[in-house]
């Protein structure tokens, strides 16, 4: 009897069944890729704060924190805390302003003149209020910009233009005029008490004005008006 070898051939069977080729296995994200993704993250977020940063420097680089009227306060009454407010304004040295860490200093103090919601508050407008003389009176106008020439002071002489009909139809009660207060053109002499920017920042001003008091009462009707600095001589 004939012994017949058999040669035996081993064959690797995969574990998912025979015909089927085995998975790689599939590696986990390697240290590299990990600093990577860190990093990519943190460059992102430096430039976000750095935009930020930039955004905000805009917004607030040259301007100062000054004191403004909160309430309208008239001549002779004494500022509480709660007639004065804090704003952020463009610096400007020629402007005399109060800044905001005055703010004790100021509570107590005596408006010399009116002071109109809005303004900008100013040394020359404290102390001791002057009454006006008899036929003299005080008002205040809010004035837009580009209707009053920046130098005035304290002093300056000026007539007051109307520029808008807004106040036709009020009473005429001045001798000075014959038409309605605010008919485009009309005019009436004063001097500057104070001069203040307004508060929203816009370029406009509150002007503190004494004149005849006929003149004074049409003012306050007028509406719109513009500021034209005179030579003190002049009539």
């Amino acid at each position: 009897m004939k012994a017949v070898g058999a040669s035996m051939a081993t064959t690797a069977v995969s574990p998912a069944g025979p015909g089927v080729s085995p998975r790689a296995p599939v590696s986990a994200p390697g240290p590299r890729r990990r600093r990577r993704a860190w990093v990519v993250g943190g460059a992102v977020l430096v430039l976000v704060c750095a935009l930020g940063s930039a955004y905000w420097w805009s917004q607030t680089s040259g301007r100062v924190a000054v004191l403004a009227v909160a309430t309208d306060v008239p001549a002779g009454r004494v500022l509480t805390d709660r007639d004065v407010r804090t704003v952020q304004v463009a610096a400007d040295a020629t402007v005399p302003l109060v800044a905001a860490g005055q703010r004790q200093e100021i509570v107590g103090r005596t408006a010399a003149v009116p002071l109109a919601a809005g303004t900008l508050l100013s040394p020359q407008m404290l102390g001791t209020p002057v009454p006006p003389e008899a036929g003299q009176a005080v008002v205040a106008v809010s004035v837009d910009p580009g209707r009053f020439p920046p130098s005035l002071t304290a002093g300056s002489t000026v007539t007051v233009v109307a520029t808008g009909a807004t106040g036709a139809g009020a009473p005429t009660t001045g001798p000075t005029t014959t038409s309605q207060p605010g008919e485009p053109g009309q005019r009436w002499p004063g001097i500057v008490l104070a001069s203040a920017p307004a508060a929203d920042g816009r370029g406009g001003a509150v002007v503190t004005l004494r004149m005849a008091a006929a003149d004074a009462t049409d003012v306050a009707a007028a509406g719109p008006v513009a500021l034209v600095e005179r030579h003190p001589g002049e009539n």
